[in-house]
């Protein structure tokens, strides 16, 4: 079939362009089978199907650009006779553009899309006298999903109206489902030079040095709290001093909701082994979130967040009258709201010892 070599050829070359970008993210590679509804003009079936790559990068908050190749068979119903046998033509559509896309968040999770943009449509046809070369803008709307696995590979499902200028001008609609596969590449390591090895001299005894497993600066043989949380500032016994605030790293939550997930969980319960070490402390538990969206719902997204956190240390033991829990919404930001990285430095939950 004609069709494949055509689309293998593009994305071979889509491939090989840079991974990085000048946006909020690497660039992308997008494979999306489709069906299509064609134009009863064309003579054809009005079920169709075809394959669709795009190479996308982002160049300004949620501005992304794409060029994308495509190709379809459209079954026809006309059929040539000859004394030895009868065959069936196919209609061959081919095609190159340019899109330019909006996304309606930053990528992280479920996110809406639209785009618009022009390009080429060779239109192969029988007879061949009748092919030609024409002009087409296409709109769609669709949404990418979070990341589906550690690669980066998200999915993506969108719809898509097309119009070609072929003849009088044919309409087409398409529904799309495929996958986005990120073209993110982890930095080379520095090269490695093994150095000579050193001449073989007689050691001294060596001096054991205390341990300190939870580096918090006291040997554990004087530590009264172990198992303090980074960064904690503690006293000379270990045990955590009151009126310092402390960010919980990884705690994250399912979109748009107060559902901790599996990685939260976990590393919330070494903050548990840490507060059960720690009896003597009352802790204000304070959610924030970004400047995205309605205030009003930030808030009571950021206490119901707050909430979900104590629940879950209470439920692994800790004393319910020791945590209290508050959220803040978006009136404490720690970072400017403009950016990818300011949002997502404001979206956290802190533990404020009393």
């Amino acid at each position: 079939m004609r069709l494949i070599p055509f689309l293998l050829m593009p994305v071979g070359l889509i491939t090989m362009l840079p991974a990085s970008a000048a946006g909020p993210e690497d660039g992308y590679l997008d494979l999306t089978p489709y069906i299509s509804r064609v134009d009863k003009d064309r003579n054809t079936e009005r079920q169709a199907g075809g394959m669709r790559a795009a190479y996308g990068w982002g160049w300004q908050g949620p501005w992304y650009s794409e060029v994308q190749v495509f190709g379809a068979i459209l079954e026809t119903e006309d059929f040539f006779d000859t004394n030895e046998f009868t065959d069936q033509s196919d209609y061959y559509m081919y095609g190159v553009g340019f899109d330019v896309a909006y996304n309606f968040g930053d990528r992280d999770g479920y996110t809406p899309y639209v785009l618009a943009g022009l390009g080429a449509v060779y239109d192969d046809v029988l007879p061949d006298k009748d092919d030609s070369t024409n002009a087409f803008f296409n709109v769609a709307a669709g949404i990418t999903t979070q990341e589906i696995s550690r690669r980066g590979i998200r999915l993506r499902s969108e719809i898509r109206y097309m119009h070609d200028r072929f003849e009088n001008g044919m309409n087409d609609w398409q529904l799309a489902f495929g996958i986005s596969i990120p073209l993110r590449c982890p930095p080379a390591p520095a090269p490695t030079i093994a150095a000579a090895p050193p001449p073989v001299e007689e050691r001294a005894p060596v001096e054991v040095q205390p341990l300190d497993s939870d580096g918090d600066g006291v040997f554990d043989r004087d530590d009264r709290c172990p198992d303090t949380l980074p960064g904690a500032q503690v006293d000379s016994d270990g045990c955590v001093i009151a009126n310092q605030v402390i960010k919980l790293e990884n705690i994250q939550f399912e979109t748009n909701s107060a559902t901790l997930t599996p990685a939260a969980q976990d590393a919330l319960l070494q903050v548990v082994r840490s507060l059960r070490s720690q009896p003597g402390n009352e802790i204000e538990i304070a959610g924030h979130t970004d400047s995205q969206g309605n205030a009003n719902y930030n808030l009571k997204l950021s206490q119901d967040r707050a909430n979900s956190v104590r629940a879950f240390m209470i439920n692994n033991g800790i004393d319910a009258a020791r945590l209290s829990a508050n959220g803040y919404g978006e009136q404490q930001p720690v970072a400017p709201n403009d950016t990818p990285s300011g949002r997502a430095q404001n979206r956290r939950v802190e533990m404020r010892f009393r």
